[in-house]
């Protein structure tokens, strides 16, 4: 019989591959795969510092603008001074005490001095009332809240000063969406009924009214609680008790009026 030939050798390009070597090949793909994946996000990392360096003078406006906020064309206020109600039989009334249903009498600190003034109306209703200067609102900002010192929340080292009608809370806020402090200032109006009410915000030189949305009915309900807070108000002044009736503007001075 003739004898069985020898099969037939492979060309060296079908050599058998090793599974190192093949290892070896796919982690060299997948360090290049990463390689490229590293770049691209560094690429857009980059894009974004370059953005953010250019807008974040504009980012918190921005912020307030997708947040529904709608600028306040620029007007010149009108003066809307009222003058002080007159007071038959007007004196100066004692020192006060206010008295609240939550937090029951807060005294005033010594400093405090406020111009109170006790009369009868047209209707011969007894009337005291007190004019509050910018001095006197400080004051009572850092006696009672954080906002008006250096480490309040959110709003700190806020001034506040009355004219044109408006009563204008400047200091910085905590804008949590960018993670920063901003110079803002909050605009307050009375309305009819007395109370007070955020008319616009100031931010970056421009104003805003409050947006129909979500966050502006947030601080509509902030205001509609803190107007309920008011109106329990009552002060306690040379032995008679007066519950709030009404704030009105005259000057640059909030006047308190209780009943």
């Amino acid at each position: 019989m003739p004898s069985a030939s020898p099969p037939p050798s492979f060309p060296s390009v079908y050599r058998a591959v090793t599974p190192l070597q093949i290892r070896n090949h796919s982690t060299n793909r997948y360090g290049s795969r990463t390689c490229g994946i590293v770049l691209i996000a560094a690429g857009l990392v980059g894009l974004v510092s370059v953005a953010i360096a250019l807008l974040s003078p504009a980012l918190p406006n921005i912020v307030l603008r997708v947040a529904g906020f709608e600028p306040v064309r620029r007007m010149d206020a009108p003066v809307t001074e009222e003058a002080i109600a007159t007071l038959a039989k007007a004196a100066k009334g004692s020192p006060v005490t206010f008295i609240t249903q939550d937090f029951g009498r807060l005294d005033l600190l010594p400093s405090t001095d406020l111009e109170v003034t006790v009369g009868d109306d047209a209707l011969g209703a007894r009337v005291l009332q007190i004019p509050f200067r910018d001095t006197d609102m400080l004051k009572l900002c850092i006696q009672f809240t954080g906002f008006c010192e250096d480490h309040g929340s959110p709003i700190r080292r806020a001034k506040i000063s009355a004219a044109d009608g408006l009563i204008t809370i400047s200091g910085e806020a905590f804008l949590d969406v960018i993670n920063v402090w901003q110079a803002i200032e909050i605009h307050v109006a009375v309305d009819r009924d007395g109370v007070l009410k955020i008319d616009s915000i100031s931010l970056g030189g421009l104003r805003y009214k409050l947006p129909a949305n979500a966050l502006g009915n947030r601080i509509r309900h902030i205001e509609a609680a803190l107007a309920q807070f008011v109106k329990q108000l009552q002060v306690e002044s040379g032995g008679e008790i007066f519950s709030f009736a009404g704030f009105y503007l005259s000057g640059n001075r909030l006047v308190a009026s209780f009943r």
